[in-house]
């Protein structure tokens, strides 16, 4: 017998833009009844391209959200949401996961979505020609060593058995393979890019506008630093509710104040905001926890002894920045897994004591008068906020703490050639299964092969995480990604600054929103959304 993973899709709204805002020139919207209606949405970050196959920070994330489709979303209870897959079953051994697409699927320009699109996307993820640091979840498939090693081009256990059904087969039990596609890989379209070198296909031209969707929108304009313009998919598979969407690029306070002159519609607001805005005539505010979390990446190659990355963590007041920046809508985590059924509840709380902190580093001959860079891309309150008062605390016990202000555009390649010390980082969806978390540690993860973006290797650990994906036993799985998570606990590979609470505000036009947890999915249902005046 199989069971059956199967769904109906769920009509909740998230409309979304990380701390939404507006510039001149968007129109507000008309509502249905009048004419073309539209919404504006902020962009917390200057998007640079729109490539699943590549490292998208998160205002990215959010664009490409509207305009590709995966087979699966996932939902606020983090759980999957069908989209071009109506459903799906899992054999009983977790070997092999079936995926069912919807009738009639077509791409925006009115070819049709076929399975094979589905298997040329994820043969590009795993082949290693493309070299995409999101390749993590198409380890495990029949074949992906052969495509690794050039003995084949294809993944053998990756099958369009028809038009509309997917075969992905395992070469392990793996009862959270569906997790590691967190919000879903986008399909892309054969048709347009099959002719493409892989070695050439992530610096294609068609990522930094894509002309052709699956998704609910479609991109018409990408005017860099300024706004993205889209359009409602005529060929979409559900009708979509707003016909524009504008895509905002400005700071967090502005997107706030505008919030409150009504030239925006969703905000994703600071904490810090969260009084002024609960105050506002139109406004309602909601919230959702957050599936991943803020962090440190912290420089294994500069780092490599546990006891300096412990005394950084102890020398920095998490909790104050909590209480203080995040008016407590937040807690402390003291591991990278954050499933909570896989987390023990003996793990070192590495509470705040800067004598500790610095005993740790005298004792590992940590040189505080070297100059130890805070790396950021500023412009979220919370964030810029957050950085000052680690810069103070690390300042307080000796080391040579500095600011580093970054670009967007530049971070990832800081990232590959390990060029920063400390650097912040946020987000992720680690929450619904700790496979997921594992591409933020395992060794052959280190970016940008994968999501370990702190360059942290410990073959203990990824003994650990490997024998827990392929566990079916469910209390023998929990039992080892506790030790697991002891272990990370121990090693410190991220400086674990908070899991937030997302906070959104919507103005009162737009109907059948529901929060989002994870910012970076904000616009998980932007189909449904709808705007009345």
């Amino acid at each position: 017998m199989r069971s059956r993973i199967a769904a109906a899709a769920v009509a909740l709204g998230a409309t979304t833009a990380l701390l939404a805002g507006c510039t001149g020139g968007s129109p507000g919207g008309e509502g249905a009844a009048d004419g073309p209606s539209s919404a504006n949405l902020y962009l917390y970050q200057a998007p640079v391209q729109f490539n699943p196959l590549a490292p998208g920070q998160g205002a990215e994330q959010l664009t490409m959200s509207l305009v590709y489709n995966g087979l699966f979303n996932v939902g606020p209870d983090f759980e999957p949401v069908p989209r071009l897959a109506e459903s799906w079953d899992m054999s009983e051994d977790a070997t092999t996961y079936t995926f069912h697409l919807r009738d009639g699927l077509e791409w925006s320009d009115g070819e049709p979505i076929t399975a094979e699109d589905v298997v040329f996307t994820y043969n590009l993820f795993a082949n290693p020609e493309v070299a995409s640091p999101n390749a993590a979840p198409f380890a495990g498939v029949v074949g992906f060593q052969d495509v690794q090693d050039g003995a084949a081009d294809t993944l053998e256990g990756l099958v369009a058995e028809d038009d509309q059904t997917v075969t992905i087969t395992l070469t392990d039990p793996t009862p959270g393979f569906l997790a590691l596609f967190g919000s879903g890989y986008g399909i892309l379209p054969e048709h347009i890019l099959g002719d493409v070198d892989p070695g050439e296909v992530m610096q294609d031209e068609f990522f930094e506008r894509p002309t052709v969707s699956s998704g609910p929108y479609v991109m018409e304009e990408f005017n860099v630093d300024e706004n993205i313009v889209l359009e409602a998919n005529p060929n979409y598979w559900s009708e979509v509710g707003i016909d524009t969407l504008y895509l905002q690029m400005v700071t967090s306070d502005v997107a706030t104040a505008q919030l409150a002159t009504g030239e925006i519609d969703v905000v994703q607001i600071s904490p810090q905001d969260l009084e002024t805005v609960e105050g506002l005539d139109g406004v309602n505010v909601s919230s959702a926890p957050s599936p991943g979390f803020l962090r440190l990446l912290v420089n294994f190659t500069k780092f490599e002894d546990e006891r300096i990355r412990q005394g950084f963590l102890q020398a920095i007041d998490r909790q104050g920045i909590i209480d203080g920046i995040l008016g407590g809508h937040g807690e402390v985590i003291n591991s990278t897994i954050m499933t909570p059924w896989a987390l023990p509840d003996d793990l070192e709380p590495y509470e705040y004591n800067p004598d500790e902190a610095q005993a740790l580093l005298e004792e590992a001959g940590y040189d505080f008068s070297e100059e130890l860079r805070v790396s950021w891309i500023p412009g979220t309150a919370d964030r810029d906020a957050a950085v000052q008062i680690v810069l103070e605390n690390l300042k307080a016990i000796g080391i040579n703490a500095v600011a580093d202000q970054i670009e967007s555009a530049n971070q990832l390649g800081m990232i590959e050639n390990a060029e920063y010390d400390l650097m912040i980082s946020g987000g992720g969806n680690y929450t619904p299964d700790p496979t997921v978390s594992a591409n933020a540690l395992l060794c052959d993860s280190v970016f940008p092969a994968g999501g370990n973006t702190s360059l942290f290797c410990n073959e203990d650990l990824d003994q650990l995480l490997d024998e827990g994906a392929v566990t079916a036993d469910e209390d023998e799985r929990a039992q080892i990604y506790q030790d697991a998570a002891r272990l990370d606990n121990q090693l410190v590979p991220y400086l674990w600054l908070y899991v937030p609470d997302t906070l959104w505000a919507t103005s009162d036009r737009i109907e059948g929103f529901e929060p989002h947890g994870d910012f970076a999915n904000g616009f998980w249902n932007a189909a449904d959304w709808t705007v009345t005046d």
